[in-house]
């Protein structure tokens, strides 16, 4: 399984870091996120990033897509550098 741990921003880690109140799917990412932080740092495995692609994807943006916005734009960054392997056979 492949995990990707980067720094986050002040910002970033105060968003994620938000009280969590109900019982939804995406109630339940957020507090996944927030158990994979670790002061400034966020460890993602490929599955907990596949559902935070699959919830904003499909849910468009609100209140709690919205604290997701500094994740989700490191890790177009990432996927940004990553793309030319898509043309390697």
């Amino acid at each position: 399984m492949v995990t990707l741990t980067f720094q986050l921003s002040t910002e970033a880690v105060g968003a994620l870091l938000r009280p969590v109140v109900g019982e939804g799917g995406f109630q339940s990412l957020l507090r996944q996120l927030q158990a994979s932080l670790d002061n400034d740092k966020l460890t993602l495995t490929s599955d907990l990033i596949a559902k935070m692609v699959r919830y904003v994807r499909d849910y468009g943006q609100g209140g709690f897509q919205g604290r997701l916005d500094a994740v989700l734009g490191e890790l177009k960054k990432l996927s940004e550098v990553l793309r030319p392997l898509d043309e390697i056979p």
